[in-house]
């Protein structure tokens, strides 16, 4: 029998010479998934939402509505981007995409002010996308309080009252918030590293899917395990040396651009953090070489891989709490290496948690890993061996 080392690298040359003349095989082992997070990572860059656009409707125009509109357009994530000359006009800024919020200063707006009672105005936002409305309403309201804090400091002001005494009325009681773990609110260091271990999970599988299934569709199963000895298991394993090399360095050269050059702070172990990027990596592998040996299709192979991973994200408890989810989804997403991965990003990257923490989650991406090997490996070695197994795209 030849040794396992020798069919190693019979079978790891054999896949190097397969790269170097497909330039699919490059880009769907180097490229697309590199392009994938460069794209991400340009669309959420600035890290948090700006300057909004908000349209004005001042019936007032005196002094005091154009100070409103100041201190709205002081707000950093509103902008007043025009004055409307009535509401139909502000109404239909919005239902054109040019503006997200509408504000309404009435005609007795400074007068009733002036007299000493309550003035009110009136903001409608487009909830339809859910984050840019709770954002725009949080501005809003923000921008409302603190305009109205000024405008009753200085009547109090005016009227003698000693500024202490001002200070104490207009804030009688004064919240003290600390925001842990991400105090700038920004969405780099949890939203963009989730959606790169998200593109990694995905070409990961992916990437087990080709590189068997290939053989499978081309009938040349038999040529790739006659090159490898018979040996399933070096077989497979040099066919994942180039795949789960890329995505590792990726997501680790990632990981250090974001700890390193941007300066988010790594508050735990390295070593945990990037074993769990070893054993995502394996752990989809492992259920790609398992959906191939289940089906010998390369086609529906390559189907089920996306319906597996393309929606995993909104399943991992990143975007939504998993606690709010129908039972279902919630056990869905518990269920994805890619929410044991988050959890223990979040808990070393994050929280500062201790290495000890994360043993659960290393635990499971290791399991799963095991677990869909033991399964994959003989269905591999038996579907090679079957005529009616090969040549399906």
């Amino acid at each position: 029998m030849v040794p396992a080392v020798t069919a190693f690298r019979a079978v790891l040359r054999r896949e190097w010479a397969d790269v170097c003349v497909s330039p699919l095989a490059q880009a769907q082992l180097l490229w697309l998934p590199l392009a994938s997070i460069v794209l991400v990572w340009a669309v959420f860059m600035r890290g948090t939402a700006t300057d909004l656009p908000v349209v004005l409707v001042d019936q007032d125009h005196t002094a005091l509505s154009r100070q409103l509109g100041r201190t709205l357009d002081a707000m950093p994530g509103l902008a007043v981007r025009g004055h409307a000359d009535s509401l139909e006009a502000g109404r239909s800024a919005i239902r054109r995409g040019d503006a997200e919020g509408l504000v309404l200063v009435p005609a007795d707006f400074s007068r009733r002010l002036k007299r000493g009672e309550p003035g009110e105005i009136t903001a409608w936002f487009n909830a339809q996308y859910l984050l840019t409305g709770n954002l725009v309403s949080r501005e809003l309201q923000t921008a409302v309080l603190t305009f109205s804090a000024q405008v009753e400091a200085r009547g109090r002001l005016a009227r003698g009252t000693p500024k202490v005494a001002v200070a104490i009325h207009t804030t009688p009681v004064a919240a003290r918030r600390d925001t842990l773990n991400n105090p700038y609110l920004n969405y780099v260091p949890f939203l963009v590293a989730g959606l790169a271990a998200g593109i990694v999970q995905m070409f990961a599988m992916l990437g087990a899917v080709r590189v068997t299934g290939r053989e499978y569709r081309d009938g040349t199963a038999l040529v790739w395990l006659a090159t490898a000895g018979q040996r399933i298991i070096p077989a497979v394993a040099a066919k994942l040396v180039l795949p789960t090399l890329a995505c590792v360095v990726m997501e680790t050269a990632f990981l250090a651009g974001l700890h390193g050059w941007l300066g988010w702070p790594m508050r735990g172990n390295w070593t945990v953090l990037l074993l769990a990027v070893v054993l995502l990596v394996l752990a989809y592998e492992g259920l790609g070489l398992l959906v191939m040996g289940l089906t010998a299709n390369y086609r529906l192979a390559s189907s089920v891989t996306a319906f597996f991973t393309a929606p995993a994200l909104a399943f991992a408890g990143l975007t939504f709490p998993l606690g709010s989810m129908p039972p279902l989804a919630e056990a869905w997403g518990q269920s994805l290496p890619l929410s044991w991965f988050l959890r223990l990003q979040i808990e070393q990257a994050v929280r500062g948690a201790p290495a000890i923490a994360s043993g659960p989650e290393l635990a499971l991406l290791a399991g799963a890993t095991v677990l869909t090997l033991s399964l994959a490996l003989p269905l591999l070695s038996w579907r090679a061996r079957q005529p009616q197994s090969m040549g399906k795209t």
